[in-house]
């Protein structure tokens, strides 16, 4: 694995303060994030770079030799930074709907803390599941897996549980959870796309359920919710739908099941800007719980 800036400044951090907790502190991380990343960069140099013992963390005799390189190197890309600092990156980050809500405003935050950038919000809805990505319209997105393009590397930072939505009046709505196998005969709204495994991933059959009645066609999630407050059908949807788009005449019940779905935060894999690579890394140490 390729040494990272991350993980040199971790190694300058523990090695300055004697303590992976107080280098996390001064890092403003998590001591996990700390930890990995020195777990990695020993693994990298096939030797350890700290000895651990009961009065702190100390150097070894090989962590002493690479300090000095680590150390400027550290220092270098802080002038790099300084000198850029009057030429502000800009990011348009896209986005879906039910990808999105606080998850958004956390890659925002994250990506401001990061880079200092300017954003622009871009939205998306179900004819694009890469939310400009694949376009180029994009430089990150927070989307909805899985994704049928092989040039998009994605990280996942939630997990949510899938739930169908019903109407209010559905002899199910008053229900804490729902068996898939409960929902069969039934007529759903699905998503129109061209992206042929996120569009399978969210119709009734990727859950098990293959007696169908009929299938209506949606564009978005706004569309979705309106045709089911309208009694067309019901709806595969996430968990935390209810939080963001909640509907009056809509009710978001819970799958039985370990059934869940993931949120993640996506770039292309041809993308090798720094700032970029920077926003993933510091993504891997703060995934959304």
């Amino acid at each position: 694995m390729p040494t990272t800036l991350a993980m040199l400044r971790a190694f300058a951090a523990v090695a300055r303060t004697g303590s992976f907790q107080r280098a996390a502190d001064s890092l403003k991380v998590r001591q996990p994030a700390v930890s990995d990343a020195i777990r990695r960069l020993e693994s990298e140099a096939g030797r350890p770079l700290f000895s651990r013992t009961r009065d702190g963390v100390h150097l070894t005799d090989f962590g002493r030799q690479l300090l000095a390189d680590a150390l400027a190197a550290v220092d270098a890309a802080d002038q790099v930074d300084a000198l850029l600092a009057d030429r502000r990156p800009s990011l348009t980050i896209g986005f879906m709907g039910e990808a999105a809500g606080r998850r958004t405003s956390w890659l925002m935050k994250l990506v401001r803390d990061e880079t200092n950038a300017d954003i622009t919000l871009r939205r998306y809805d179900y004819a694009d599941p890469s939310c400009g990505l694949t376009s180029g319209q994009s430089d990150l997105a927070i989307v909805w897996p899985p994704l049928d393009d092989p040039t998009i590397r994605s990280l996942t930072v939630a997990s949510d549980r899938r739930a169908v939505a019903l109407p209010l009046d559905d002899p199910l709505a008053g229900r804490d959870r729902v068996e898939p196998s409960e929902l069969a005969g039934r007529t759903w709204v699905v998503p129109l796309s061209e992206d042929r495994a996120w569009a399978e991933f969210r119709t009734p059959q990727a859950v098990g359920i293959t007696d169908l009645r009929d299938m209506v066609m949606s564009r978005s999630i706004e569309e979705t919710l309106e045709l089911v407050s309208v009694g067309r059908g019901v709806a595969l949807v996430s968990e935390s739908t209810d939080e963001h788009y909640a509907r009056a005449n809509v009710v978001i019940v819970p799958l039985s099941g370990n059934i869940h779905c993931s949120t993640a935060l996506a770039w292309r894999s041809a993308d090798r800007r720094a700032v970029v690579r920077r926003v993933a890394e510091a993504a891997l140490d703060a995934t959304e719980p």
